[in-house]
């Protein structure tokens, strides 16, 4: 064992000479150390509050267990992806409080493009956040069933149930989307549905998806009919929350409505088309999801930011 003491006067004064230098390197680490030990208490003793600015500077389109849709949005879309039992879906919420939903169709009887649609629109005053095809239409590509726009209403109810043009969407549990001047939203079997001033925007499609909470009971779990599908929904907790979906991969109308029910939480829900399905986006630079059907339409869905009147 040796000590300082017993170490020669030369070396004895070269470690003295090295001792401050030394220690100020011990103080610079201390110092460099202290954010790593900061941290390393935030994480320990408070969790949660390390993330939580982080939370609050996301967009408005983020939600919890949802993925970007596309790369940029317009802050007032809330457009989130969400993956269920195998199918990526995309979900719109609309907020009827600030938002509104209308249908429209074609002025002269000829179908259009999803961008063509946008652009008129647009020049109509109606700035569309968000596009897609909904309610049905015949060979002569005018509407077949209810269709209530701004310009009121441009087709009746249809029930026929099982012959002529009534076949498709029609074919059975056919159903009305409706929206009231008090910005509550419900769908109802088109045989209960009663004619109302109050009702602003409609459109009739089939077949009703969910009501009540519950699964249609005619749909089979396990079926040979799948399409790319969009459809509308009524959340269960508030009646002025829409969900607008559409599927990426083709879907059964059992798994479209699983998903509504059991992962958007919605009431009521209508299966708006199939096959042909998309949403278009005019701000995204991506513009559709998930492709581009090159579908021409006739009766349309679209999604407005309120203005004030």
């Amino acid at each position: 064992m040796w000590t300082t003491n017993s170490l020669p006067p030369k070396l004895m004064s070269e470690i003295e000479a090295r001792e401050p230098a030394n220690r100020r390197l011990w103080f610079y680490s201390l110092v460099a150390s202290l954010p790593i030990i900061l941290v390393v208490h935030i994480v320990l003793f408070n969790p949660r509050g390390l993330f939580a600015n982080a939370q609050k500077g996301q967009p408005s389109s983020a939600a919890p267990g949802a993925a970007t849709c596309v790369s940029t949005l317009d802050r007032s879309l809330s457009l989130r992806c969400i993956s269920f039992q195998g199918h990526l879906y995309a979900v719109a919420d609309i907020h009827l409080q600030s938002q509104e939903i209308v249908f429209t169709t074609s002025d002269d009887g000829q179908r259009k493009s999803f961008p063509e649609v946008a652009g008129n629109l647009t020049r109509a005053g109606m700035k569309p956040l968000l596009v897609t095809n909904a309610g049905i239409y015949g060979t002569d590509n005018h509407p077949l069933g209810l269709l209530i726009s701004p310009k009121g209403k441009l087709h009746e109810a249809n029930t026929k149930t099982d012959t002529g043009p009534a076949r498709g969407n029609f074919s059975w549990d056919s159903a009305v989307f409706q929206i009231s001047d008090d910005g509550m939203a419900s769908i109802v079997p088109v045989r209960n549905w009663r004619e109302s001033r109050h009702i602003i925007a409609a459109t009739q499609s089939g077949p009703q998806l969910a009501s009540a909470g519950k699964i249609n009971q005619s749909f089979q779990a396990r079926s040979n009919w799948s399409y790319r599908r969009t459809a509308i929904g009524v959340d269960q907790s508030n009646r002025k929350l829409v969900h607008l979906v559409v599927s990426r991969e083709p879907v059964t109308l059992f798994d479209l409505a699983t998903f509504m029910v059991n992962k958007l939480h919605c009431s009521e829900a209508l299966h708006l088309d199939g096959d042909l399905s998309a949403f278009y986006v005019p701000s995204a630079p991506e513009k559709f999801l998930f492709s581009d059907p090159g579908e021409r339409i006739v009766t349309v869905l679209s999604v407005l930011q309120k203005t004030g009147k």
